[in-house]
């Protein structure tokens, strides 16, 4: 396997937001069908800052439940869960920490017409730095 000198930033929402979020499933790419409640978390942009220790990424986090409550909810916790572990400097083992978090779009409801009545989605943006484990 290719030395990673860069994490992952979708290995670092996952790892941050499974078990924080344990009521949910959380992945990167929607599944077929998608099990409710579900947290999708993946990188939608970003740059190294320096490609030794450090990267910039936006990541897009968004929300579905069967309400709106319980979808709004599921996306407050998300950012509580990005907020605590930057403030805490926690390290996701294998993958890195976030050195930098911050809110670029906070969490909206967005309707979708692609999704069945009784199913509400949220979605957020945020922009951290990440840097590796070591």
């Amino acid at each position: 396997m290719p030395v990673r000198m860069l994490p992952s930033a979708a290995d670092l929402l996952v790892g941050v937001l499974r078990p924080a979020l344990a009521v949910a499933t959380v992945g990167t790419l929607i599944p077929d069908p998608m099990p409710l409640p579900f947290v999708l978390a993946r990188p939608i942009g970003g740059a190294a800052v320096d490609m030794r220790f450090l990267a910039r990424a936006v990541v897009d986090v968004q929300t579905w439940a069967e309400t709106d409550r319980d979808a709004e909810d599921l996306a407050a916790a998300a950012r509580a869960a990005l907020v605590t572990v930057w403030r805490q400097q926690v390290v996701v083992p294998g993958v890195g920490s976030v050195g930098w978090l911050a809110e670029r779009a906070a969490p909206v409801l967005l309707p979708d017409e692609h999704t069945g009545d009784g199913v509400y989605r949220y979605q957020a943006t945020y922009e951290l730095t990440i840097r590796p484990v070591s």
